[in-house]
């Protein structure tokens, strides 16, 4: 016996797909049965009735029985509600059990949709939803759209999936371009291509110190001396050498004079006294404690110290942070504020460092118009080049406009030809696909090599990657979607991005946190999912997504504040359940 559940959004149209599907399914010969699940308290029966006069008296189960049909009425009383897997063992034998309602149960499902609900699809946020029946041409989702009009195709669709039936060529593998006849690259095999392909590009220069900051070093750099150079106070207080406190009551006179950074003198620390020293003054010689000036008490030229002042605290070593000879900065590595503080410490006022990576950029597509200019019916305007120059200039590239090429084999071959021999990376976005338009691959085949085409992947299944110029200038090939284009730059852009700049090729990084929904996936791709951190009334915080995110709303990247990595091999993640999160800050974009 089969069990198959009919979802949906309230006043989609439920009730009225499972009535629809019972009958197509009877007059076909099967015999059907069905559950109904209410979220209110409905009683079958009614007060006067034998039947109810029975249950009221006490009897936990009361049967009805009429010529006609019979119903056995259970009452839970204290017990818990009965799962679907034990409601349908009351059932006698029949091909196949219809549900309505039960979302949160594991068995397999349809979505109807009539209206597009606000807090987005259910088959983004419950199990196993298989298919989605509506009468929208608007729906994006990579699950089998069905026909809601078309009750023989949502049969048919229903008897293959269940296995009542032998397959039919229609409607296998609706909406579909996931399919294992597509052919498709694992993303880590592009990857892995790209990591083979990739190398630093190798120019560098030495530039001032205050230039440097997000630069990939070129070279390790040593400290030429030590840091700090001497030994030196850390608080303003008194020096002391500690065994003087208890041979003199822990009350000692006060030297002359005081230590003060930055003054040339070596003082030397009377044995049973003490002096007066401030932050960064050089250690008084004799003295191996610092107190700070809060925990004395001076009186009559001398300081009265507590019994439990600790030794040798609130002073610092020479070298203590770095040693001369020491590498304190390693090549490959982009610096930051903090490196630059470091270099500073150890008298560098220059760094050698790699040029920004040369990025050639343009978009494609003969509908894709310029900002500005009058839009026709069918035009769009060129969001890409915009987004994506803004993108590579936060990932610190060098990033030329070649603004829009027309879609024909000729412009692209000259646009890609030119660009190759003063550039490290060319990105496109557009003209990556399969259509009759599309001619980037054809392009890149010809003019250089091809090592990854249509991945795996969601969003940016058109992906493209190849070499040109004797494989010394690396290709992007972008969809001519914006939100493909944005995450595809991040995942695959990004690592091209600092293995050409001297990093070492670096994918991005992951860190754990806790989803906020139930999430849906086919299997045999690897998905980003846009996602927010929300802070929950308990001070939790749970990885939260705006209603409407399919792959062409650009407002859910506006929205977001990272990423989730889905792997391949997942289909279903539970609300609460640890996932990969790839925040956007790592990427220098500010949330």
């Amino acid at each position: 016996m089969q069990v198959f559940g009919i979802v949906g959004w309230k006043n989609n149209g439920k009730t009225t797909l499972v009535e629809r599907l019972i009958a197509n399914l009877t007059q076909r010969g099967y015999k059907v049965g069905s559950i109904k699940h209410a979220h209110h308290d409905v009683d079958l029966d009614q007060p006067g009735r034998d039947s109810y006069r029975h249950r009221a008296a006490g009897a936990s189960e009361t049967m009805l029985a009429t010529g006609k049909r019979w119903a056995l009425m259970h009452e839970y009383g204290a017990e818990p509600e009965a799962s679907l897997e034990q409601l349908v063992t009351h059932f006698s034998a029949c091909d196949l059990v219809i549900v309505e309602g039960y979302k949160q149960a594991t068995h397999n499902k349809i979505e109807v949709i009539r209206e597009v609900n606000k807090n987005g699809l259910l088959a983004d946020q419950v199990p196993n939803i298989k298919a989605i029946a509506t009468n929208l041409d608007t729906v994006e989702s990579d699950l089998p759209i069905l026909d809601l009009n078309n009750i023989e195709q949502i049969t048919d669709w229903l008897l293959q999936e269940t296995g009542l039936s032998t397959p039919i060529a229609s409607p296998t593998n609706l909406n579909d371009c996931y399919d294992p006849a597509q052919n498709l690259m694992l993303a880590q095999t592009v990857w892995d291509n790209m990591q083979q392909q990739v190398q630093a590009h190798g120019r560098q220069h030495l530039l001032d110190l205050d230039q440097c900051h997000n630069l990939v070093l070129a070279n390790d750099i040593v400290s030429h001396f030590d840091s700090p150079r001497f030994d030196n106070v850390a608080v303003d207080g008194w020096a002391i050498k500690h065994t003087d406190l208890e041979a003199n009551n822990y009350c000692l006179p006060a030297m002359d004079g005081e230590a003060n950074a930055g003054a040339v003198n070596n003082l030397v620390l009377t044995s049973g006294h003490c002096l007066r020293v401030f932050t960064g003054a050089r250690m008084p010689s004799g003295a191996d404690t610092i107190v700070m000036q809060e925990d004395v008490e001076g009186r009559e030229n001398k300081c009265h110290f507590h019994p439990h002042t600790k030794a040798n605290t609130n002073w610092r070593p020479r070298g203590e942070d770095v040693r001369k000879g020491d590498i304190i900065l390693a090549k490959g590595q982009s610096l930051r504020p903090q490196d630059i503080g470091l270099a500073a410490a150890t008298g560098h006022t220059q760094l050698p460092v790699y040029e920004p990576v040369k990025v050639a950029l343009f978009s494609t597509g003969d509908e894709v118009y310029e900002i500005g200019s009058k839009l026709p019916d069918n035009g769009i305007y060129d969001v890409n080049r915009y987004l994506l120059k803004a993108l590579y200039q936060d990932l610190h590239c060098e990033v030329t406009d070649l603004g829009i090429i027309a879609d024909d084999y000729d412009s692209l071959y000259a646009a890609l030809s030119n660009a190759a021999h003063n550039h490290d990376l060319i990105v496109t976005s557009g003209g990556a696909s399969t259509g009759d338009h599309d001619h980037i691959h054809q392009v890149l085949n010809n003019l250089g090599q091809v090592y990854a085409w249509r991945v795996a992947i969601k969003p940016g299944r058109p992906l493209a990657f190849g070499t040109l110029n004797n494989d010394q200038t690396l290709f992007l090939g972008l969809p001519g979607n914006p939100v493909a284009a944005n995450v595809c730059s991040l995942m695959f852009g990004a690592p091209l991005i600092k293995a050409l700049a001297g990093a070492g090729w670096q994918r991005p990084t992951c860190y754990p946190q806790k989803l906020g929904f139930n999430l849906n996936k086919k299997s045999g791709r690897r998905e980003w999912i846009r996602v927010f951190p929300e802070t929950q009334a308990d001070g939790s915080v749970m990885l939260k997504r705006s209603a409407t995110h399919g792959s062409g709303i650009l407002t859910s990247m506006t929205k977001a504040h990272g990423l989730v990595e889905v792997a391949e091999d997942i289909t279903y993640i539970a609300a609460g359940s640890e996932v990969d999160y790839i925040p956007f800050s790592q990427f220098g974009i500010q949330a």
